[in-house]
């Protein structure tokens, strides 16, 4: 039986991590007493989701979105809002300032397109910090919360048994995208990616300014874990890195 919380702990102690990792996994109700929006508030979910790897538990349901972006990434509508096409690229939408990430409408929609979800959700997704999941749980999802050194680490573990494999993926998404929703569909295809994410200019200034996320599969996470204690953080070169973070 895997134990989360510990690895979770002792990853967070080898890499000097002031945040704790997070573990994603699903729900049929909302957890009692978990942070999240009241019902049709309006916000977004990054910043909430940051809480967990504060210790904090995090849900969210299809009442509890925050933004009609964040419904639609989860699974939770069909689409985002009219006009979003637009939004994203060059045009002004119920008076709201264009956000110049795409070059052109026609763009835009085709990348939103190519995210519909085949069903809506039903489920209440979860994010809470490992040493929360008891013995009889696993996450789906592990998230981490990084600075340079520490997302350095991270990208040198993923490669330690698989130097040759493409396994870190990174692209234009929203932040709450790269968190939860291009890592998921890594993780139910089966395959050992993880997204370095929040990139989203639109969210970043809400957080930390030297924080990422790496967001990775459960058995991902175990494989790097169970590698740490052969690997390069057992050196001088990587105590050097860890004490500055201290």
């Amino acid at each position: 039986m895997n134990n989360f919380k510990k690895m979770g702990m002792e990853m967070q102690e080898k890499l000097g991590m002031k945040f704790s990792p997070v573990g994603m996994s699903f729900s049929e109700k909302m957890p009692d007493k978990a942070l999240h929006f009241k019902d049709n508030r309006k916000g977004c979910i990054t910043p909430l989701i940051f809480q967990s790897a504060k210790g904090k538990v995090v849900a969210i349901d299809a009442n509890t979105t925050g933004l009609p972006c964040a419904a639609f990434y989860l699974g939770y509508s069909k689409w985002i809002f009219p006009g979003i096409e637009n939004f994203l690229s060059n045009q002004s939408v119920f008076g709201r300032e264009p956000e110049h990430l795409l070059k052109s409408p026609e763009t835009a929609k085709e990348f939103v397109k190519s995210y519909i979800p085949k069903e809506k959700r039903a489920n209440t997704i979860v994010f809470k910090p490992l040493e929360l999941f008891p013995k009889n749980e696993d996450p789906v999802l592990v998230i981490f919360f990084a600075n340079a050194d520490q997302l350095s680490a991270l990208v040198y573990l993923i490669a330690y048994d698989a130097p040759m494999e493409e396994r870190i993926v990174t692209k234009f998404a929203s932040a709450c995208m790269s968190i939860f929703t291009i890592p998921l569909e890594y993780a139910n295809k089966g395959e050992k990616k993880a997204v370095w994410g929040l990139h989203d200019i639109s969210v970043r200034k809400n957080l930390p300014k030297d924080l990422m996320t790496l967001t990775m599969p459960a058995n991902l996470f175990k494989e790097i874990y169970e590698n740490m204690s052969s690997s390069f953080l057992v050196t001088k070169n990587w105590e050097k890195l860890r004490h500055r973070n201290l």
